[in-house]
């Protein structure tokens, strides 16, 4: 089973500007765990705990679980253009990730096996504490494990 946060931990140096990983649970108590961090980075990598997904009963792989990470950065306070230039750089930031997904997902047992790169959803986040913006990004993961008979 694909453990996002183990993953993300050990690729982080692929996009070194993201100083910190952190563990999330949902988009609603996203700033909770922020407001708990010591020393905030100027760019941090926020981890979903738990995925969603959906089922296809037509697809030979029956369960499709999506996974979310956010990639957030902070913005100089009332200041649309910097607001805008950390959101780009989150995004750069995001796509050296899956760059790497995308390497690590071409052959059974490689890390990210069952990666989708077809679709990555991304929406805009922010404001969070301190003036952090950023996005969250969603992607697939087929389980190729589940299958209907």
């Amino acid at each position: 089973m694909f453990n996002q946060y183990a993953y993300l931990d050990s690729i982080k140096g692929v996009a070194p500007e993201l100083e910190a990983i952190h563990r999330v649970s949902g988009m609603r108590n996203l700033e909770e765990p922020l407001e708990n961090i010591r020393n905030l980075k100027d760019y941090m990598l926020l981890v979903e705990d738990d995925d969603d997904g959906y089922f296809d009963l037509d697809d030979k792989n029956a369960d499709h679980g999506f996974r979310t990470f956010y990639v957030i950065g902070r913005a100089k306070l009332n200041d649309s253009s910097s607001r805008t230039a950390v959101q780009n750089q989150c995004k750069l930031y995001a796509l050296k990730l899956f760059k790497q997904f995308k390497a690590d997902s071409h052959n059974f047992g490689d890390p990210a096996y069952g990666f989708d790169s077809s679709r990555i959803d991304y929406r805009r986040i922010g404001p969070l504490v301190e003036n952090y913006h950023g996005f969250a990004f969603s992607y697939v993961i087929t389980n190729e494990n589940f299958n209907l008979v």
